[in-house]
């Protein structure tokens, strides 16, 4: 998994990105398989959990300990 996708993931998945850094992002996880099936199964996890954006069950805390999480699983493409 590419450290651009999973810096970026939350605000990915939530459309909080600017528009060169989602276009980048886009075509990444277009040309590299692993960053697509990370996301896509990213966004399951958390449409099966019920913890999108719009439910005040995910804060910020949760949010950054997640990322701080996947930061160390990087393998740098």
């Amino acid at each position: 998994m590419c450290k651009d996708v999973v810096e970026n993931i939350m605000d990915y998945i939530d459309k909080e990105l600017d528009m060169e850094t989602l276009r980048e992002l886009e075509k990444h996880t277009g040309e590299c398989p692993e960053c697509k099936a990370f996301v896509d199964t990213y966004r399951r996890m958390l449409d099966v959990t019920g913890k999108l954006k719009e439910r005040p069950s995910v804060t910020p805390e949760i949010r950054n300990r997640l990322k701080t999480l996947l930061k160390s699983k990087i393998d740098p493409c």
